[in-house]
Order: C-alpha cells, then sequence, then structure tokens
C-alpha cells in the first residue's frame, strides 16, 4: 500500500491595511509649522556631522526662541524654526 504525501494546507498572504500618512502641524502667533519636516531636518542635521545611524531622537520646538533643539544618540544639536514651506 503505498502513502500519498498530504497537501500542507497554503497560506494566503495576509492583506495589510493601507494607513494614511501621519501629518503633524503646530500653529502659533499665526504661524504654522510641520513638525515631521522639523524632526527630518533635526536628523539631517545631525548627520552632515555623524556617520552613525540613529537609534534615538528626541526633537524640542521653541517658537519664542525660533529654534528646534535636538538630542540623537545623545548628542545636542540646534537648527533655525521655519514655517512650513520654507526651506
Amino acid at each position: 500500500m503505498q502513502t500519498t504525501p498530504e497537501a500542507k494546507p497554503t497560506k494566503k498572504a495576509a492583506k495589510k491595511a493601507h494607513t494614511q500618512p501621519t501629518e503633524i502641524h503646530l500653529q502659533v502667533g499665526g504661524v504654522e509649522y510641520n513638525c515631521l519636516n522639523l524632526v527630518e531636518q533635526a536628523r539631517a542635521d545631525y548627520r552632515l556631522t555623524h556617520k552613525t545611524g540613529i537609534h534615538s531622537c528626541k526633537v524640542y520646538i521653541k517658537p519664542e526662541e525660533n529654534a528646534v533643539y535636538y538630542v540623537i544618540n545623545r548628542v545636542e544639536g540646534k537648527i533655525p524654526l521655519r514655517p512650513a514651506g520654507q526651506a
């Protein structure tokens, strides 16, 4: 008597839910700031002088000082605060 190999059940790939990208905007004194862009600017500033990957990132937005402070991998930095739409 010969046995036939049992067919393994095939798994269907789970459909991933499509999520909309997150946007965070800060409005102060009639001026709007795109917070995610400020985070990317801080990361880019860090990468100018550091070649290691980013393991931790904290960003502090201070409109009253017109500045964005960051701490990336325990390295402190500062960039100018630019309204949304300005490079």
